[in-house]
């Protein structure tokens, strides 16, 4: 059996190893030209999307889940994002439009700057794919001036222009389907911090009609301390 086993070993066919950065130059030579744009525009989606990524999912309203608390939890919690969400809280306000308003600018603050870059951060992974159709349309016409070609290199050139044509529309593809789902995930917690600010203008406006909402033991406090203060004076 050791004897059968030592014949196919010696016949077995030698592992070539492969050198993926030559593979990969290789691919990137046949591409052609829109290959560099193809790489300046994969830097710039995923340095604008994970940027945006971190400054969305680690904000404060979501850490502290804001958008999942109920009033009470909200008043009481000492976690340290909660607390900086009941920052936010307009205590002084006496009526449900001046909570509205507040609320209002408090949206007008962080919402804007991240559903423009939401937008942005749609149009260049669009450009992904329709950049690899660019190469796919030069590709191609080089594979038919290839055809035209009455040297001997004819072949050669319908080969190149079809690998550019395959090569930079696989690229943009890959370039843009894992931005896809970044995107997505983005959405996804722009809507949370949504509606964390609306859990919190609810919240607001009990406490501004005083219907039966718990406050934060801070305010209870100040409260007391102005009452005794009053009453000495």
């Amino acid at each position: 059996m050791f004897g059968i086993l030592a014949v196919l070993e010696s016949n077995a066919p030698e592992k070539i190893p492969v050198d993926l950065l030559d593979y990969a130059l290789g691919i990137w030579s046949s591409g052609g030209w829109l290959m560099l744009p193809l790489l300046l525009l994969t830097i710039f989606i995923y340095a604008t999307a994970l940027n945006l990524f971190c400054r969305v999912h680690f904000h404060f309203l979501l850490k502290g889940r804001i958008h999942n608390l109920d009033a009470s939890t909200l008043a009481r919690s000492q976690e340290e994002s909660v607390v900086l969400a009941r920052k936010l809280v307009n205590y002084g306000a006496l009526s449900a439009e001046e909570v509205r308003r507040h609320f209002e600018a408090v949206r007008n603050e962080y919402l804007p700057f991240v559903d423009r870059r939401i937008r942005f951060l749609g149009i260049i992974i669009t450009a992904g794919p329709l950049l690899g159709l660019l190469g796919t349309v030069t590709g191609m016409l080089s594979t038919f001036d290839g055809m035209l070609v009455v040297a001997g290199n004819r072949f050669d050139s319908i080969v190149t222009g079809i690998s550019e044509a395959l090569i930079t529309t696989q690229t943009g593809l890959i370039i843009s389907i894992p931005a896809i789902v970044i995107l997505s995930l983005i959405v996804q917690r722009r809507n949370a911090l949504v509606l964390a600010i609306a859990r919190l203008e609810r919240y607001n406006t009990r406490l501004a009609l005083r219907a039966d909402c718990p406050v934060p033991a801070q305010l209870e406090r100040f409260k007391a301390a102005i009452g005794k203060s009053k009453s000495k004076s």
